[in-house]
């Protein structure tokens, strides 16, 4: 099957993926924000990704990823492989900045191959080499964790992916939507750090300045809200954010103090559809969680290069069933026509 024939076939998978992702989001949590049900989840467009290499079997990766290994100073593919929600434009604009920088020993080397930062999400792509084959088995994969300035710092969606490009190769794939768009400004210090890697006893470390990437961004305050039950649940929509690697919204959901406290607010989903029609969902959208017990969500949709005229937020609640039922009274309209 070719590239583009998988990517349509992932498409249309209706009740599967839906299924595996709503059953996945109790598995994930947010080990900063952990709560004592394991409500705190990161639902990101790479849990999919996961999923679907889990359903394809191990080492499923196109030849086209393999040989983008060696064509340094862009590896575009990797982007697709790994279902990057923007993986069409770090390919066509050449965001990815180039780091080519390597800890070698105990028979692995850890290479950070690229990275991309716009002031809202952060990618690092980093692939392993061994001397003798790597394993991506449970148990044997090891710890690896991304810090900025020298600290851990707060994402609402962060993910990990990993496959093997040959049984001593393996690619790696770091991606996060930042808590709090802009937090680090323009230049930022990146260190990506990993403890017993794929069965090798050791520490590795590789740390690098990064610098935002060249384009456009512009924000949107529309402020507008929406209510159900009187008030129970409101969403407003507080701002959009529209850079090369993204297009955010942050989102505020407001709700009885109660529900806090006995831990039974809703996680909503999303659906986002702009006005002329296209509906950005599944593997084109991430949700996740700024804040703590759901008040400050983040939407993350791929980049666009043409501003729409609105965006319309459609929640979601999943029934005992694992189905997704709109939310009709919550669905909110934001106006994009008013940038500050």
């Amino acid at each position: 099957m070719n590239k583009e024939n998988f990517n349509q076939s992932i498409d249309n998978i209706d009740v599967p993926l839906e299924k595996l992702i709503a059953r996945e989001k109790a598995a994930i949590s947010q080990a900063r924000n952990r709560r004592k049900v394991g409500r705190t989840t990161k639902h990101s467009i790479l849990i999919a990704c996961g999923l679907c290499i889990t359903l394809l079997g191990s080492g499923f990766v196109s030849s086209g990823m393999a040989a983008a290994l060696s064509n340094i100073p862009f590896i575009g593919p990797i982007y697709a492989e790994f279902s990057d929600i923007a993986s069409d434009k770090i390919e066509r604009d050449k965001l990815a900045t180039v780091i080519e920088k390597q800890d070698s020993h105990n028979g692995l080397t850890m290479t950070v191959k690229e990275a991309a930062y716009d002031g809202g999400r952060l990618i690092v792509t980093v692939e392993y080499s061994g001397e003798k084959e790597l394993s991506l088995k449970e148990g044997n994969t090891g710890f690896n964790y991304v810090t900025i300035n020298g600290k851990p710092f707060k994402s609402a969606i962060g993910s990990t992916g990993q496959d093997s490009i040959n049984s001593k190769t393996i690619i790696e794939h770091h991606q996060f939507t930042l808590a709090n768009y802009d937090e680090y400004g323009d230049k930022i210090e990146i260190a990506v750090h990993g403890e017993d890697l794929f069965g090798h006893k050791g520490k590795w470390k590789v740390d690098f300045p990064l610098e935002k990437v060249k384009g456009d961004m512009h924000e949107f305050y529309p402020g507008v809200k929406t209510e159900k039950g009187n008030g129970v649940y409101t969403l407003t929509a507080d701002k959009v954010t529209f850079t090369p690697l993204s297009t955010r919204i942050d989102v505020t959901v407001d709700y009885p103090t109660e529900l806090d406290e006995n831990d039974t607010w809703k996680w909503f989903e999303f659906s986002v559809v702009d006005n002329h029609g296209r509906v950005y969902d599944r593997l084109k959208l991430q949700t996740g969680m700024a804040g703590k017990y759901g008040h400050h969500m983040v939407l993350t949709l791929p980049p666009m290069d043409t501003i729409p005229e609105s965006l319309t937020l459609k929640p979601a609640d999943i029934n005992n069933e694992g189905f997704n039922e709109e939310i009709k009274e919550l669905e909110l309209v934001v106006p994009l026509d008013k940038k500050k």
